[in-house]
């Protein structure tokens, strides 16, 4: 959202504050900062003129000749626009100025007269885009007026990030608000007295739906539309709001002034009583864009006598559109349920200003006070007859009043604040609170619905206090370097994974139904509301269609076979163990083994693996588990298993179907393997201490023993790492000979100690000690030759 610092000033003032400040203030009050902007005029040199004459231009029908008074003298200028008459006070460019973009004005001659300069339009100055002729001023202004001091031209605007829980905060009244506390200043409350001419032609209420809570109209009778006020055409322009009319450019000033959206019907096209309902299914509604919408029970209308005119908070009915035609109106001011507003606008793809800030939660109680901000800035741009506003207010909604302890902010914080400063802080926001020496009350403002519990009031202190005017302490506690459980079995089964050369993958929880139903043919799928793409507006059922798409991608584009796994959510329609509105949502690792890998040295084979391999490493990653065979969509009828640890199904592995290996052009065989990690017990996932490799050279060994024909390696490699277990070491077989009588089993021991190098006479005591022992031990002898 973009803010004006001459916009916030209307609200509180800060014209006397530093914009850095401004700036510091606004990112320690929790707005991330986008972009900052010096606005400054994008001309040179124009002044304000009143056109006291106009005459044709002989030589070209388009063209009009004007006597333009500038203040010191009179100057004769050819003009092509046609939207003023005489008397039209005007922007004037005499030579010598610049428009937008440096331009320079010179005198020139067109079509044999001279023009002595140029009467300008918004675009020309880079004011907006204006839609046709030029740009025309207030009544009021003096001929020769610098026009750069007629308005705000040096400004300061704000592009700053709204967190989704502070839609108070969309609009310039909320952000002042949250400086008005930071700065010690009181905001202003453009307060307006409405005076009523006329009396309410038609009946409007809020219907019978809890979904509208309250329904506020006016009706405004023998008005012209025209041009905005030209303040209202700037501010909404800096903005990056169009310029329309005098009619819904104020509905959309009042929208970023104080945040509540207002709609504008032609009063004339209004037959009936004016109300709120839901839609019916399949009933239809032709929208302000000229679309005809379908809808359906849960979208909200505005109907007049029951037919819709209106999608509630989202879009205008055509039939009831303001035109250049209109005279008579009658404006909404209303409160509708979040919810449902943004359900209609993203399964319609309608989402607008307005839209957005019913999702985020508007003031419940704002809606008289934005007609009567619109009726005060309307009656100041020309004379108009107002009914009363008809207010119509369920009060279904409270504000919520919380209570705690005056100890859990130091609890929370770990400083303590003082209670002079939490009560300044409260009343400056204008939150209803009582404290005292033990307990702090507070009622939540009809704008803040993010104040629900005490650690909400806790960080509106924390956040008003400054952050960084707490104290740099360490935590305290036995658990300060527990990352849960969700994050501890994340890491531990990436680590096993990365560590068999597994790469790690992270796709779009998006799919098309097809990969779906290739695994989870018996499952209810989550669909998407307005997809970001149409044909995957499904959430995924599993993890193996991306990792095949992964696996088949790297394979056709780069020849290369690897392996993969993924740990993330998947989705289906069935009941949530914990919460019931929402799908049922699984913590899953998918792992993807090829029966083929390309080995990255070139020099080698390309690596096999199997069924038996898939099963290992499932030991591996869950420990001691049975199995179970299992017919599965996607599977290999004879090679697919459930996975049973402690008599509970934690997941299941398998071979992918040679039907699917046909559809995917795979040659070679593809083992899967799914677990659902929130079912499986955390307790033996130990990550290894870490130790650090030793410093010093190794010293190595290559022995040959004489051995039965039935010995068992392992055994030998395992009792000489437990003779060298305080050392690093690499064991293993260099060489295994067997005849029919006899075997040769040569080891090779590499090791080296973690504080000294060794001697000699220490290597040659360890080389003795090594082969007395493992003598002793297997009733083996060293051959002779070494």
């Amino acid at each position: 959202m973009i803010i004006l610092k001459s916009w916030l000033n209307d609200w509180i003032n800060i014209s006397n504050i530093d914009d850095n400040k401004i700036s510091e203030a606004l990112e320690s009050l929790g707005f991330e900062i986008e972009s900052t902007n010096n606005i400054e005029p994008n001309y040179k040199n124009i002044v304000v003129g009143k056109v006291v004459d106009i005459y044709p231009h002989n030589n070209a029908d388009k063209l009009r000749i004007t006597q333009v008074d500038v203040g010191s003298n009179t100057y004769e200028i050819v003009c092509g626009a046609w939207n003023f008459d005489v008397g039209a006070i005007v922007p004037v460019a005499l030579p010598k100025s610049h428009i937008v973009d440096n331009f320079l004005i010179e005198k020139r001659e067109i079509r044999g007269v001279v023009s002595n300069g140029m009467i300008c339009s918004a675009r020309e100055l880079g004011l907006w885009d204006e839609h046709e002729g030029i740009l025309l001023l207030e009544d009021s202004l003096a001929p020769g007026t610098d026009f750069s001091t007629t308005y705000d031209s040096q400004d300061t605007s704000w592009e700053i990030g709204i967190t989704p829980n502070r839609g108070d905060c969309m609009s310039h009244l909320g952000v002042a608000r949250e400086l008005s506390n930071y700065f010690d200043i009181k905001i202003s409350e453009n307060d307006f007295k409405l005076k009523s001419k006329i009396a309410n032609v038609l009946k409007t209420n809020s219907g019978k739906i809890a979904e509208c809570n309250s329904y506020v109209s006016i009706e405004i009778e023998n008005f012209n539309i025209t041009d905005s006020p030209f303040f209202i055409r700037y501010r909404l322009s800096q903005v990056g709001t169009r310029i329309i009319n005098n009619v819904v450019d104020l509905t959309n000033y009042v929208l970023y002034d104080i945040g509540q959206p207002l709609h504008a019907f032609d009063r004339d096209k209004i037959f009936g009583t004016v109300s709120v309902r839901k839609a019916k299914d399949n009933e239809k509604i032709l929208t302000l864009d000229n679309q005809k919408r379908s809808l359906n029970k849960d979208d909200l209308v505005i109907t007049d006598n029951d037919i819709p005119i209106a999608l509630a908070g989202v879009m205008g009915g055509l039939d009831t559109e303001v035109t250049k035609n209109t005279h008579n109106l009658l404006i909404e001011s209303a409160y509708f349920d979040k919810v449902s507003i943004m359900n209609t606008s993203r399964k319609l793809n309608l989402i607008s200003d307005a839209s957005i800030r019913f999702e985020r939660g508007i003031d419940f109680n704002l809606q008289l006070k934005a007609i009567n901000r619109f009726i005060n800035i309307f009656s100041t741009n020309q004379d108009i007859n107002y009914s009363s506003p008809i207010v119509d207010d369920k009060k279904n909604i409270k504000n919520k009043s919380v209570s705690f302890s005056n100890n859990d902010i130091y609890k929370i914080l770990g400083t303590k604040i003082d209670n002079k400063f939490i009560t300044k802080t409260l009343k400056n926001l204008d939150i209803d609170h009582s404290i005292t020496n033990d307990d702090i009350k507070f009622v939540s403002p009809s704008w803040r619905y993010d104040l629900e519990r005490p650690i909400d009031i806790i960080e509106e202190i924390a956040k008003h206090y400054g952050f960084n005017n707490f104290d740099s302490t360490l935590p305290i506690g036995n658990n300060r370097n527990n990352l849960g459980d969700y994050w501890n079995s994340k890491t531990f089964f990436s680590q096993q994974l990365r560590g068999k050369d597994y790469q790690e993958i992270q796709s779009l929880s998006f799919v098309d139904e097809i990969s779906n139903q290739r695994f989870n043919p018996e499952k209810k799928y989550v669909e998407v509301y307005n997809p970001i793409d149409s044909t995957n507006k499904y959430l995924r059922s599993n993890l193996f269609s991306s990792l095949l798409n992964i696996y088949h991608s790297n394979l056709e584009k780069n020849s290369v076979s690897s392996k993969y796994f993924e740990i993330n959510t998947v989705f289906d329609k069935g009941k949530h163990e914990k919460y019931e509105n929402i799908p049922n949502q699984l913590y899953t690792l998918g792992v993807l083994t090829p029966s083929r890998v390309t080995n990255v040295d070139l020099r080698c084979e390309d690596k096999t693996f199997d069924i038996y391999y898939v099963k290992n490493l499932i030991s591996t990653l869950i420990g001691e588990f049975n199995v179970k065979y299992l017919q599965k969509p996607g599977f290999h009828k004879r090679l697919s298993f459930l996975i049973l640890k402690d008599e509970k199904q934690v997941g299941f592995f398998g071979q992918l179907s040679y039907e699917l290996m046909d559809d995917l052009n795979l040659e070679d065989p593809i083992y899967l393997m799914e677990l659902n990690i929130e079912s499986i017990d955390s307790t033996f996932k130990e990550t290894n201490n870490f130790i650090p490799l030793a410093q010093y050279p190794f010293i190595k060994f290559d022995l040959s023993f004489t051995v039965p024909i039935d010995f068992i390696a392992s055994d030998l490699i395992s009792f000489v790492a437990t003779k060298l277990d305080k050392n690093e070491n690499n064991i293993d077989i260099f060489d295994d000979y067997v005849t029919e009588k006899s075997r040769n089993l040569g080891i090779r021991i590499s090791t080296r100690n973690y504080d000294q190098t060794y001697s000699e006479e220490e290597a040659r005591g360890i080389l003795d000690m090594l082969v007395n022992e493992i003598q002793d031990k297997f009733k083996i002898k060293l051959n002779k030759s070494q």
